[in-house]
C-alpha cells in the first residue's frame, strides 16, 4: 500500500491501528514512512474513551486535520498527537476501516506539510476502503487467533510455576525496550526492523512454554534441584521449541516462517554468551540475537521477582549481577542496550511489578 498509493494521494507516513472491542482500546498495529523517524510505535495503545478517534469510529466517516500543531494546541493532553507532531507530521487523513458496518481499525495517511488533504482524497479512499478493510481483517485475524492460543498456552505454563501472572508482560516489554535501543547500533540497524521488534513482543512470552511438559514435583519444588532434576528441567527448552515447530508445520501453506523467532527464543534463551549454557552450549553470535535479548530481560525479571524459594532482589543488586555477567552469560551489546534503556526498564518495572506495589503499600 505504501509503495502503490502515492500516485493517488500524498503522504510521508501510513499507519494502521486495530480496535480491540474486548479491552475497549485502539492499538497501533504497523507504520511505514519515508525519511520520518517514527515515534508513535507499534503496540502503542489508548482507551477508546480517551481518544478523539472515538467519533471517527462511531460515525464511520473520514477525518481531515490539516494543521496538527493547531490541533495539538487545542488538545494539549493528547499524547498520540504529541508523538505524531514530534515526527514532523503536520496534516493527516484518518479513514475508518469497516467490515459489515463494524469498524475494525483505522488507517492514517500523514504528511509533513500543512493543508495536504481535501475532499477528493476522501472520495478516492472511500472507493477502496471496503477492499482495504477486508484484506486488513483477514491478515490480522489468523495471526491474532494463533497468538491468542499460544499466549494462552504460555500463561498456562506460567500459572503452574507459581508466578504472579505479570512475568509475561514485564519481560516482553523489557525485551522490546532492549531491542529498540539495540536498533540504534549500526551493526543491528538492518536486523532489528519494526517487524523484528513486533515479533520480539509477540513471541518472547513463549520462552517457557516447554514447562508444561515438566512434572510438578520438579517444576514446583521449593528448594534447589538435584543434578538429575535440573537435567529434566533443562528439557523445557527442547519441549517448547518442539511445540512451536509442530504449530509452524500446520501453517506451512500460509507462512512457513511465522514462528521462527518464537522457536529461537524458546530453544536458546538459556544459552550463555561464553558457551556454558544449554541445551547446546552455543556461544556468542552462534546464539540467535532474539534469544540473547530475551535472556537479559528474563534474568532481570527473575532477579527482581519474588518466588516461593527466594525473595525479590532490589533493582540495584539485580543491575549489578547483569553487569557482572556481561560477556559471560550475556552479550555485551545487549547488556549495554539494557543499561541505556534503564529509564524505560524501571518504568515498566514500577508499573507492572507486584513486589514494587507491595513495597509502596507497606511503605
Amino acid at each position: 500500500m505504501f509503495n502503490t498509493f502515492k500516485q493517488f494521494i500524498p503522504y510521508n507516513r501510513i499507519g494502521m491501528a486495530v480496535i480491540d472491542d474486548q479491552e475497549e482500546i485502539i492499538r497501533a498495529e504497523i507504520a511505514r514512512s519515508d525519511n520520518v523517524k517514527i515515534h508513535l510505535r507499534n503496540g502503542y495503545s489508548l482507551p477508546l474513551a480517551k481518544t478523539s478517534l472515538k467519533q471517527v469510529i462511531e460515525s464511520g466517516q473520514p477525518r481531515i486535520i490539516n494543521d496538527l500543531k493547531k490541533y495539538k494546541a487545542r488538545h494539549p493532553h493528547s499524547e498520540s498527537t504529541h508523538l505524531i507532531v514530534k515526527e514532523g507530521i503536520q496534516s493527516s487523513l484518518t479513514l475508518p476501516l469497516k467490515v459489515n458496518d463494524k469498524c475494525i481499525g483505522v488507517l492514517f495517511f500523514s504528511s509533513i506539510h500543512k493543508n495536504t488533504y481535501n475532499d477528493s482524497h476522501i472520495v478516492f479512499l472511500n472507493h477502496i476502503a471496503s477492499h482495504i478493510s477486508i484484506s486488513f481483517e483477514k491478515s490480522i485475524l489468523v495471526g491474532d487467533l494463533i497468538l491468542a492460543a499460544i499466549t494462552g498456552f504460555a500463561k498456562l505454563a506460567e500459572s503452574r510455576d507459581n508466578d504472579t501472572g505479570r512475568h509475561i508482560e514485564r519481560m516482553r516489554n523489557y525485551s522490546v525496550a532492549i531491542a529498540r535501543q539495540l536498533a540504534n547500533y549500526p551493526q543491528y540497524s538492518d536486523i532489528i526492523t519494526e517487524k523484528y521488534i513486533r515479533d520480539i513482543y509477540n513471541f518472547s512470552p513463549l520462552h517457557d512454554i516447554g514447562k508444561v511438559g515438566i512434572k510438578d514435583s520438579i517444576l514446583l519444588k521449593p528448594g534447589k534441584l538435584s543434578p538429575d532434576e535440573f537435567k529434566v528441567m533443562k528439557t523445557h527448552t527442547l519441549i517448547g521449541a518442539k511445540v512451536l515447530e509442530k504449530t509452524q508445520e500446520v501453517l506451512k501453506n500460509k507462512d512457513k516462517n511465522f514462528f521462527t523467532i518464537g522457536i529461537e527464543i524458546t530453544l536458546f534463551h538459556h544459552e550463555k554468551y561464553n558457551g556454558k549454557g544449554y541445551p547446546y552450549g552455543l556461544k556468542m553470535e552462534q546464539i540467535p540475537l532474539s534469544a540473547r535479548i530475551v535472556a537479559v530481560a528474563d534474568v532481570f525479571d527473575a532477579l527482581t521477582s519474588k518466588r516461593p524459594y527466594k525473595s525479590a532482589m532490589t533493582v540495584e543488586k539485580s543491575l549489578e549481577i547483569i553487569i557482572k555477567e556481561k560477556g559471560k552469560s550475556f552479550d555485551p551489546d545487549v547488556v549495554d542496550a539494557f543499561l541505556q534503556s534503564q529509564a524505560e526498564i524501571l518504568k515498566i518495572y514500577r508499573s507492572l511489578s507486584d513486589d514494587y506495589s507491595e513495597l509502596q503499600t507497606s511503605g
